[in-house]
């Protein structure tokens, strides 16, 4: 059931961005205004997440979950019959938000539910597992589906689907324990987090698409100008919306600094690695995808096994090493530029087999660590370092390529971060549950 929960939340993400061509020829629509069917997506995963963490400590994860998939199975239907623009944005923003919730309700259950080993790393296996699968499923049925039944069906296949995972997840999952006592939703907190986040990875977004523009710069100034507002604040109020004790956790903050660098990481292997597929290869977006697909297919691979890993060696070991070989491959990558394609492919693959025990043995820490009470928010922190790492990363790299950087020397910067995690990882991390 939690596997099926972030498979579904996710399966979008890569799908509709198959079906975009399609969508646009059919609605009329440009290029860029087109673009904001995926952007508002991530947008409200990432700037929701803070928020969906505390909820889901507030309320109950089953019934968080319940109620997240019964919202992305009204997005998906909303996006499936929209005749313009705006009903479909909306929809995308209630599957962005849908998703925002269920992830950290989905990696608390799995934390809460199984608190021993070796079911705690098999289960977040399974769900990292799934979360890839969603990914890999995502971009190749998209195709399939909008080409054999319209762009329309990628939405509205999921969505009955969506809608019964709902049922499900009530008559699955057990009851959630109430709460000792009850706590009031801090709202200005909430907003200060949402609008901040939001606020830094749209304003990052931007800078990577159109440049550092000084209304974009502004963005990003003023949403760090509210999460540093959000510190103050969660100080002084009774009931925060990020309560201290979770944020002075090493195994949280280890956690969060070493999936920030992976994700930036990423978005040098997968964002510049398009780039430089379609410029020096001179393959089309669709073929640059396929040589890509290398990545997802070898985190599947690694996910299924990285719990074993993790009971065997420790979560310590597990992520440095995964993250020294995960920068070498993607220097490998940054100097094999021009080489053979079959060679690239093979470090691509090579660099995907690094991520799987990342995310299992990274999840495995973060949220496990976290009091049974507040394993929502770790889950939503920590979720949200992809979001924040990987906004932040594009428009570095976009930049530094805007300036005449050559695509090697981009890529050896993602390297060099996600090498330096290691040592951060060393030094945070402690060694042993």
């Amino acid at each position: 059931m939690l596997a099926g929960a972030m498979f579904l939340v996710l399966f979008d993400s890569l799908a509709v961005a198959t079906a975009l061509p399609a969508i646009g020829a059919e609605l009329g629509l440009s290029t860029a205004r087109l673009q904001w069917v995926i952007t508002l997506y991530s947008l409200s995963i990432g700037g929701f997440l803070v928020l969906g963490g505390r909820v889901c400590d507030l309320w109950g994860r089953r019934r968080l979950i319940a109620a997240s998939l019964a919202l992305t199975a009204a997005g998906l239907l909303l996006s499936g019959v929209a005749s313009g623009l705006a009903p479909l944005l909306l929809g995308r923003v209630m599957q962005g938000v849908g998703a925002a919730f269920a992830i950290p309700a989905t990696l608390a259950s799995a934390a809460t539910l199984f608190p021993d080993e070796p079911w705690r790393s098999r289960v977040f296996a399974i769900v990292a597992a799934a979360a890839n699968t969603a990914g890999v499923a995502g971009a190749v049925g998209g195709g399939l589906v909008t080409s054999y039944l319209g762009w329309r069906w990628v939405f509205l296949v999921v969505a009955p689907v969506a809608a019964l995972a709902a049922l499900a997840a009530l008559l699955v999952l057990p009851p959630d324990r109430p709460p000792s006592r009850r706590e009031p939703l801090d709202l200005v907190g909430a907003v200060l987090a949402t609008g901040g986040l939001l606020a830094v990875i749209f304003g990052a977004s931007r800078i990577g698409e159109v440049g550092p523009r000084p209304v974009d710069v502004a963005t990003v100034v003023v949403g760090l100008l509210m999460i540093g507002a959000l510190v103050w604040w969660e100080r002084r109020v009774p009931y925060p919306l990020i309560k201290p004790a979770v944020v002075r956790s090493r195994r949280l903050v280890a956690s969060c600094l070493a999936f920030g660098a992976h994700s930036a990481a990423y978005a040098a292997v997968v964002v510049v690695g398009s780039l430089l597929l379609q410029d020096t290869y001179r393959l089309s977006a669709a073929q640059a995808g396929l040589v890509l697909a290398p990545v997802l297919l070898g985190a599947l691979a690694s996910a299924a096994v990285a719990g074993v890993l993790v009971r065997r060696y420790g979560s310590r070991p597990v992520v440095t090493t995964a993250l020294l070989l995960g920068a070498v491959a993607l220097a490998v990558v940054a100097v094999s530029a021009g080489a053979a394609l079959w060679l690239l492919v093979v470090c691509l693959a090579a660099w995907g087999l690094t991520a799987g025990p990342i995310y299992v043995a990274l999840t495995r820490e973060c949220v496990g660590d976290a009091a049974p009470a507040d394993r929502g928010m770790a889950s939503a922190l920590f979720e949200s370092t992809t979001h924040i790492g990987g906004a932040v990363s594009i428009a570095v790299y976009l930049t530094m390529l805007s300036a005449g950087a050559a695509y090697a020397t981009t890529q050896l910067v993602g390297a060099a971060v996600a090498a330096a995690a290691v040592l951060t990882t060393l030094l945070v991390l402690p060694l042993g549950d």
